[in-house]
């Protein structure tokens, strides 16, 4: 009996010690394969779904950038002074803008001198509101401009001053009359051609929308609007008031522009069309658009 309680007691000795080894060598190089067959699976995930993230993110940025840009340009050539649109291309065919008079007030008038009727100051214009939706004012730091019946750029961009022609300085409104009377800057004046609407449209700077190339390697061109009192002769680079409108353009714009202008006919409205190329971390967008500018002389 004695002998038979040693031998099981040696025998448990044994297994205890046996149980307290712990793992075995193929056991821990099994454990480690299959964490390193599960973290290169769970980093391919996670690196899948953050460049996913970080494309996604780079696409809304530049559908964003496209569409605000877009807008904000199809809404100020939409009130563009009728035949006032422009372009021309800077620094090499690098830079080319689009140029135009926003349109401040527009009203009838019921009588402008037009020869072979006598030179004269005034206008005789129907009551108008000006921008706010109040009573359109010109106080004595005005430098607005009244322009009829403007066929091309040439009649918005010509001297102010000239006793003849399309556009001419406001000197102040007379509105204790009706009709109102609008005094013209430059004294008695004679415009070129009445309107066969009999519109006028009163207009204060001149906006350009730039597209320049500021990068290399083809990308790292911006557009930049600007704002700049309407001068007078050929379209020269614009270089004041400017706010950044987009970014991630391509930078080299020579194999095709941005901008083209088809004038007003007979048979259809002037056109504006737009071609911009956005690109960033291999993601190419291409926004072509079209602006209709109502024939409304």
């Amino acid at each position: 009996m004695a002998s038979s309680k040693v031998k099981h007691s040696m025998k448990d000795s044994c297994i205890k010690r046996k149980a307290a080894q712990g793992f075995t060598l193929m056991e821990l190089i099994l454990v480690i394969i299959i964490l390193g067959i599960m973290s290169v699976g769970i980093s391919g995930f996670i690196t899948l779904s953050t460049q996913t993230y970080l494309n996604a993110t780079n696409r809304d940025e530049l559908i964003g950038n496209a569409r605000f840009a877009i807008e904000r340009l199809n809404r100020d050539l939409r009130n563009a002074v009728p035949s006032s649109i422009r372009i021309k291309e800077f620094d090499g065919n690098r830079t080319q803008c689009i140029q135009f008079t926003p349109i401040k007030a527009s009203t009838i008038y019921t009588d402008i001198p037009v020869l072979p009727e006598v030179a004269s100051q005034t206008l005789s214009v129907i009551p108008f509101n000006g921008e706010g939706g109040a009573h359109y004012e010109c106080d004595a730091d005005c430098t607005d401009m009244v322009t009829v019946y403007p066929l091309d750029s040439g009649d918005i961009y010509a001297n102010h001053l000239d006793a003849t022609g399309k556009v001419f300085l406001v000197d102040n409104v007379d509105k204790t009359v009706v009709p109102w009377k609008i005094n013209i800057l430059n004294g008695a004046i004679h415009f070129d051609e009445d309107s066969p609407t009999q519109r006028l449209y009163i207009t204060e700077e001149q906006v350009s929308y730039c597209v320049i190339s500021t990068g290399s390697g083809g990308i790292g061109g911006i557009m930049i609007r600007y704002r700049d009192k309407i001068t007078e002769g050929d379209q020269t680079s614009p270089g004041s008031k400017p706010f950044l409108m987009a970014g991630y353009l391509i930078n080299d714009i020579r194999g095709q522009f941005p901008f083209n202008y088809q004038q007003a006919t007979l048979q259809r409205n002037a056109v504006v069309q737009i071609h911009l190329h956005f690109t960033k971390e291999d993601e190419h967008y291409v926004f072509d658009h079209e602006v209709h500018i109502n024939n409304v002389p």
